[in-house]
């Protein structure tokens, strides 16, 4: 904490003073959302970040007050443009400070009468309305506080902050946009002001330090509704950036650095949809991200894509974060050809809009390149009220920077796929997927191989590391040869992660997805064994192809075991070509590397397990049979005892009847009913056995 000059301080209290006394009498400030406003200010008016100070008749004549630090160098005689409005406040000449005393008045009480012209509630406007009214009150230049300056330069030229909770210029933007609306019309303008300027003198007064603003240090934002509100909001915005990350699209990109040819970066880059009225506090966490980013830097270049601006030149930005020391200059070449292809010969170029890319000719809206930096790239805004200055999609603007900056535009390897491989490097997408075939009918598989050796003759100036976004890369061009397409991969063909396999094996890398395999060798010490690895996949393919007819099979067992037939039998035999088949293709004695990848492609294609699988049901089915044919044999056994029981009985009893009738009629009289009852009973067990014979013999056939 510092103390302000008295000068400051005096008039620090002051304003403090008149701003509490607004609040309490329930008197606003009065603040107009115009930032296309192109007529001169008048008296009363302030121009925030808006106006021009020329025209092509020379020099305009403001009525009231224009805070604009674009084209003061040229208007005033400096050397180069203040990077912000404060700093043009500041060092605004003493001639042009009179002319606003005598229009405004020097008290602010005075002065806050006046009509704020404004795009925005930015720390840089806010900043520089602060330095306004310090000016009018007749406070130095030199007392300004430069510390303050410093931090907002930072903020508006890289856009980020030492910290969301405890740096003014966030802290700020989230409480500004905590009072617009989604649409960004300009509602709330006038209380976000307020509050905003309340909040930045309330630091001002308590000599806080803009990165270091700590309710500890400073105990009076205890009671500051605004700091609770700053820190609410600032939260909010932490909450919707951590879901938006699983809807933006996120890649590593390798992209130019600036002035430095031949030399790029590869960054993580994050492209979203968001509302109309974000704060810069998004773009912080965006910037700062070191858990969700792939090299842990956070997300260097970033898209954000606004359709409630439509036409307004916001709705899609591209930009990187300074520091990192990359430019877009291809990307900007490249959505200028695209919307030159686009237009067809009928783009507007009547009233050319003088940027650094073209200084001269061009066209009324061409996208904006940072005055020749590439650092921000803007879409173009309106050339009239009923047709937009751009003709090209937000998934447009995508495929332009990923045709500009994925890791594998211009690779250049050997295709081992390809006769006389090694005799003519080429670009990686142009390589030839070979389909390797098994089968037939329903058993009919067909995977594709693709097998390339990087080109090492370039090793000086080729890199490659294997980031997610080269590893979708390479699966995408199995999953274009399996749909029979070629060329380069758009950014609409990269699979998700969980749809392949990336494998670091003995020579090189492996990918492994459900449209086959992707082989590079990328010379290590160890040659990769692409001829082993091909055949390996080759038979692969043909167990695939077999599993499928073994499946049809099993299936048609199951259909036929209803209908009778030796199903049993048909079992038995299918199992012993199962397991003669997986034995045939068992890799345990072959190299480790080949073992993974076999295990990989089995776990991708369904093999893992199958032969286990494919026995179950097997066996499941020979149970069931097996256990149909005893309960019939036991059904068949029941019945006939139900007949052949009681005949039995029935024969011993009368045989019984008869021996007692002769015992007491006596012997000679009954010897022939006697041998006449023998013969019978004989009979009856006779045709009971044969009655069971036949039963067994009719389960069998069954079976």
């Amino acid at each position: 904490m510092t103390d302000a000059p008295p000068d400051l301080a005096l008039f620090l209290a002051r304003l403090g003073d008149t701003l509490d006394a607004m609040t309490i009498d329930g008197r606003g400030l009065t603040a107009v959302y115009d930032p296309a406003r192109r007529p001169p200010s008048a008296a009363g008016e302030v121009y925030v970040g808006i106006g021009a100070w020329r025209n092509g008749e020379g020099d305009i004549a403001h009525g009231g007050a224009c805070l604009n630090n674009k084209g003061a160098a040229e208007r005033f005689g400096w050397k180069r443009e203040p990077v912000t409005v404060a700093a043009f406040v500041r060092d605004a000449p003493e001639d042009l400070v009179a002319q606003w005393r005598q229009v405004f008045g020097t008290a602010p009480d005075e002065v806050l009468r006046a009509t704020l012209v404004v795009e925005d509630a930015s720390p840089d406007s806010v900043l520089s309305v602060v330095f306004f009214l310090a000016r009018l009150a007749g406070v130095p230049s030199a007392a300004l506080p430069q510390r303050w300056l410093t931090s907002l330069t930072a903020w508006e030229r890289d856009g980020v902050a030492p910290s969301v909770t405890r740096s003014w210029t966030s802290l700020l933007s989230a409480l500004a946009h905590s009072h617009f609306g989604m649409k960004f019309d300009g509602a709330g303008i006038a209380e976000a002001w307020g509050d905003a300027l309340r909040f930045t003198v309330t630091l001002l007064r308590a000599g806080a330090d803009p990165d270091a603003v700590d309710a500890d240090a400073v105990p009076v934002l205890l009671t500051d509704p605004a700091y609770g509100r700053a820190i609410a909001f600032a939260m909010n915005e932490k909450q919707d950036y951590d879901q938006s990350l699983a809807r933006a699209v996120r890649l590593e990109l390798l992209v130019p650095m600036a002035g430095s040819p031949g030399r790029e970066l590869l960054v993580d880059a994050y492209f979203a949809v968001e509302s109309n009225a974000p704060s810069g506090v998004k773009k912080i966490f965006i910037r700062t991200d070191t858990a969700n980013t792939t090299l842990h830097n956070g997300f260097s270049l970033m898209g954000l894509y606004r359709p409630g601006l439509e036409g307004s030149g916001n709705d899609m930005t591209i930009s990187v974060d300074p520091r990192s020391g990359i430019a877009l200059r291809e990307l900007w070449q490249a959505l200028e050809a695209a919307e030159i292809e686009k237009w067809d010969g009928a783009r507007p170029n009547g009233s050319p809009r003088r940027i650094a890319s073209y200084p001269a000719g061009g066209y009324d809206q061409p996208w904006w390149d940072d005055h020749g930096r590439y650092t921000l790239l803007g879409a173009p805004k309106r050339v009239s009220d009923a047709e937009l200055g751009s003709k090209l999609s937000w998934s447009d603007v995508l495929e332009a920077v990923w045709r500009s900056y994925n890791q594998l535009r211009g690779l250049a390897v050997y295709d081992l796929g390809a006769e006389g491989a090694q005799l003519e490097p080429k670009a990686i997408e142009a390589c030839t997927a070979r389909a390797v075939s098994a089968g037939a009918g329903v058993s009919a598989v067909t995977k594709q191989l693709i097998a390339v050796k990087w080109n090492r003759s370039f090793g000086a100036t080729q890199s490659l590391q294997f980031t997610p976004t080269v590893k979708r890369h390479l699966a995408a061009m199995l999953v274009r040869a399996g749909k029979g397409l070629s060329g380069p991969v758009q950014l609409a063909d990269l699979p998700e992660s969980d749809d392949f396999d990336y494998l670091e094996i003995a020579g090189g890398q492996a990918i492994v997805s459900r449209d086959g395999l992707f082989l590079f060798d990328d010379w290590r010490d160890k040659d990769l064994a692409a001829p082993a690895l091909g055949s390996d996949f080759a038979q692969a393919v043909v167990l695939q192809s077999d599993c499928l007819a073994y499946d049809a099979e099993v299936d048609a067992l199951y259909e036929s075991a209803s209908h009778g037939g030796d199903v049993l039998q048909r079992i038995t035999d299918l199992r012993a070509r199962i397991a003669r088949t997986f034995q045939k293709a068992d890799l345990t004695e072959a190299s480790p590397e080949r073992r993974v990848v076999r295990a990989a492609i089995e776990r991708r294609w369904g093999l893992d397990g199958k032969e286990a699988g494919l026995t179950n049901r097997l066996k499941d089915l020979q149970e069931i049979l097996e256990t149909k044919a005893t309960l019939d044999t036991q059904g068949m056994a029941t019945l006939l005892a139900f007949f052949t029981i009681p005949a039995f009985i029935g024969t011993v009893l009368q045989l019984y009847g008869v021996i007692v009738d002769n015992a007491n009629r006596g012997a000679d009289s009954n010897l022939n009913f006697v041998g006449y009852g023998v013969w019978m009973g004989l009979l009856l067990v006779g045709l009971s056995g044969a009655t069971m014979a036949i039963a067994f013999w009719m389960t069998r056939k069954r079976r």
